[in-house]
């Protein structure tokens, strides 16, 4: 994806500086033809002149559009893919070298902060199953409480960080809960799907 917007930021780059430039030039050339010599025999001298000057034989617009254009959207169009292929070249440099990891007693996050699990008092895991997001909150060494985010979608390794802190964490945790309906043999609710509800939880 990040290929592919920095390829459209230089074709309208291109566009602006060559390409349009170019279109500008030749159609105007056709209109002044036109005008000189009347619509066919303005024509005709214009493929001649195409061939001669490399300009393309037939043209989408008239030299007004591709002024407009230039003046605008072609380098409105290049700054904005620019501006969105920066956005990301940043996340992915930061993502790429960030990674998430844990030890006996705790866990790091992917800008290097160390979370001990006997600082952590709530996981919420609202967001796990369907985005791959747990956020854990705890209290830094001043007492403050502090959140952190654990993704497995952008960094490899997460559940087994986020198995790990389970394992060794003594708190409330926030679940969605899937309750299935019972039904019986002549239940006529026996189809529903189920439904989700929101669970809070202590770890004995």
């Amino acid at each position: 994806m990040l290929v592919l917007v920095w390829f459209f930021c230089g074709y309208f780059l291109y566009d602006w500086k060559v390409g349009y430039p170019k279109l500008r030039d030749a159609a105007a050339k056709l209109e002044e033809l036109k005008k000189d010599k009347g619509e066919k025999a303005g024509e005709a001298e214009y493929l001649e002149l195409a061939r001669k000057k490399d300009y393309p034989e037939k043209l989408d617009h008239d030299s007004a559009y591709y002024a407009k254009a230039i003046a605008g959207e072609q380098p409105i169009s290049a700054a904005v893919c620019g501006i969105i292929g920066l956005g990301m070249l940043y996340f992915y440099i930061r993502t790429s070298r960030g990674t998430l990891s844990a030890d006996a007693e705790s866990f790091t996050t992917h800008w290097g902060k160390r979370v001990l699990f006997s600082s952590a008092f709530r996981i919420d895991r609202r967001k796990w199953d369907h985005k791959g997001l747990a956020y854990v909150y705890y209290k830094d060494s001043g007492d403050k409480k502090q959140r952190a985010v654990i993704d497995d979608l952008i960094f490899g390794g997460a559940v087994k960080v986020l198995e790990r802190l389970q394992a060794n964490f003594k708190g409330e945790v926030v679940d969605l809960a899937k309750t299935a309906p019972e039904a019986s043999a002549g239940d006529s609710d026996a189809g529903e799907t189920p439904t989700e509800t929101e669970s809070k939880k202590e770890n004995a």
